[in-house]
């Protein structure tokens, strides 16, 4: 059963790959999982997002101008896109808020969900070691946000999606 942010410590929380030969993820810390990301094998960048809120699928399209759009699983509706700039930002309104996704620092080895007013709610610190993808930081005064736990699925999606175009990048030179 996953757990809500709120109903576990802030410290401690990790992008995790639990199995080394599939692509399922887990946002989750020693006690608790709060969200899963399974990237589902042969359907592109098809994956399904798991939450206390819900099960979610998204996707990217597009070429020129891409948007990810992530869909409630239970009815179909599509409850946002995410629309992708030229500098790797990602803008995205969700329940009323928004916010936009981007890196953090010049290595771009620090990424996050900041509101409109540059304040960050969710910042991915990462690794490639092992099974630990790196470490997930919320912050306290964000912890009001309704879909807080599918902002921090969604975020590693990105991170995970860019991962793959990368590594692809690097295959094909």
């Amino acid at each position: 059963m996953l757990k809500k942010i709120t109903e576990s410590q802030l410290s401690g929380i990790q992008l995790i790959k639990p199995d080394v030969t599939k692509k399922f993820y887990q946002i989750a810390s020693d006690d608790a999982v709060f969200a899963t990301i399974d990237l589902i094998h042969g359907q592109g960048s098809l994956a399904r997002l798991e939450t206390p809120d819900g099960s979610f699928t998204i996707k990217r399209q597009g070429f020129f101008a891409p948007y990810v759009t992530l869909r409630r699983e239970s009815d179909g509706v599509d409850l946002t896109n995410v629309f992708l700039d030229l500098y790797g930002k990602m803008d995205v309104s969700l329940a009323d808020v928004r916010c936009t996704f981007k890196p953090l620092s010049l290595w771009k080895n620090h990424w996050g969900w900041v509101s409109e007013k540059n304040k960050c709610l969710i910042k991915f610190l990462l690794t490639t070691s092992g099974l630990v993808r790196g470490d997930v930081e919320f912050s306290s005064d964000f912890l009001y946000l309704p879909y807080l736990e599918l902002l921090a699925a969604l975020g590693a999606y990105l991170l995970l999606q860019l991962e793959d175009e990368i590594a692809h990048l690097s295959e094909t030179k």
